[in-house]
């Protein structure tokens, strides 16, 4: 585990326990996605950080709306 993965980690719990809301989980998403992309995380460590935050459980459809976020648009299917 990278210390950037750490820090990201003990800036979630921290939150947890003072009950954050949803908006500034989504900022530490943003950095967490700016940390893979540099290549600070590897895809696993961002996923773990990705779940850790609990977004699914507060936001609807977010399957869907990280797509949207990733993407501009909701994309049927990416196959074609």
């Amino acid at each position: 585990m990278t210390s950037v993965f750490n820090s990201i980690k003990e800036r979630i719990e921290l939150g947890h326990r003072h009950q954050i809301p949803v908006e500034s989980k989504l900022i530490m998403l943003g950095e967490i996605i700016y940390a893979a992309g540099r290549g600070d995380l590897i895809p696993k460590e961002a996923r773990e950080l990705e779940n850790l935050l609990g977004l699914r459980q507060v936001v609807q459809n977010y399957d869907a709306v990280r797509e949207q976020g990733f993407f501009g648009e909701l994309v049927e299917d990416m196959a074609e």
